[in-house]
């Protein structure tokens, strides 16, 4: 017998032995050791059990089902090897016409690794080949397969913090995406400018103060960004600088059409605030999500030391803040 393989035959114990015993050699395998066990019914609650308490730590796979016997070997995955199987999940995800069953699997593995492990393996897919584009869109595949994961989810952080202060700002940024949505619904319903005064007003505060919130973007560009790539990631600050730079002139945009309105036709006004309406009411909030539920949280995971944070507050201070910037 291949001295990887542990066998276990759980038929000669008592009930209430087995699951101690079951465990406690599990937690005695090393990498790629295995782990045989016979037992005298269907083993549902043990793998149920596993994939629970240690997600994307074994392998699982039948030799007998039954109908008297169940053979099942367990084989415990090296980390090595556990990156390998992420990265490809990845690269499969990035597929048309992804199914649901690789999408569990992928929320399976996803759930049990941090944001830092993962931003590094992302960095080395990238490195293989894979392009920024790609890699986008495989962030957004990525929060849609851990969206309720990602709920309530609170990084404990005490107002003042850099990025509890960048969270605040997103609440504000996101309220003004919510009056462009409702106004433009009403622009679509009117005729003339004069019908929608109250409403362009509306939409002139909403694109003024989104342009504001460039300050917002220059300190994660300028302040945050460079301190998670001194800690080694790289990609992730990347990828939301690429965002920024498709967000940052649509803002503009949308506020100078706003501001020389008179300049168009209503129907010509209409069309084109609302394409580019249309742009941020999906862009915007999607950008935010990711940066609250993953590159916030990485932030912090890497950043650990209470002078870093201290240094990047002050250097934060000298940009300055947004006019709807809450107060600590």
């Amino acid at each position: 017998m291949n001295r990887d393989i542990k066998n276990l035959d759980l038929r000669e114990l008592q009930p209430f032995e087995r699951h101690e015993k079951i465990f406690r050699m599990l937690e005695e395998l090393k990498d790629q050791e295995i782990l045989r066990i016979t037992n005298d019914h269907e083993p549902k609650p043990l793998f149920y059990m596993l994939q629970g308490e240690y997600p994307g730590k074994f392998k699982w796979e039948y030799e007998k089902q039954g109908p008297k016997d169940w053979i099942f070997k367990i084989t415990k995955i090296s980390q090595d090897n556990k990156r390998e199987k992420i990265k490809e999940m990845l690269k499969n995800l990035q597929k048309e016409n992804v199914s649901n069953k690789l999408k569990e699997e992928a929320k399976i593995m996803l759930k049990n690794i941090s944001p830092t492990e993962l931003a590094l393996i992302e960095q080395e897919i990238i490195k293989e080949g894979i392009t920024r584009k790609e890699m986008r869109k495989l962030c957004d595949i990525h929060l849609e397969i851990m969206k309720e994961d990602f709920k309530n989810k609170d990084l404990k952080l005490k107002p003042g913090h850099p990025i509890h202060t960048l969270m605040e700002e997103h609440k504000e940024i996101l309220d003004f995406v919510d009056k462009l949505k409702i106004t433009v619904k009403k622009l679509e319903s009117a005729k003339d400018f004069k019908d929608v005064k109250m409403e362009i007003e509306m939409l002139r505060f909403a694109a003024k103060h989104l342009v504001e919130a460039d300050k917002h973007h220059q300190r994660e560009e300028e302040v945050l960004f460079p301190e998670m790539e001194k800690s080694g990631i790289i990609e992730p600050p990347e990828i939301m600088r690429e965002e920024h730079k498709d967000i940052k002139p649509k803002k503009k945009e949308l506020y100078k059409i706003i501001d020389e309105c008179e300049k168009l036709s209503y129907q010509d006004f209409v069309k084109k605030v609302k394409e580019i309406i249309e742009f941020l009411i999906k862009e915007l909030p999607d950008h935010i999500y990711k940066e609250n539920n993953i590159l916030y949280p990485m932030a912090v995971e890497v950043i650990k030391e209470k002078k870093r944070w201290e240094k990047i507050k002050k250097e934060c201070d000298k940009i300055g803040y947004c006019c709807f910037t809450p107060k600590c």
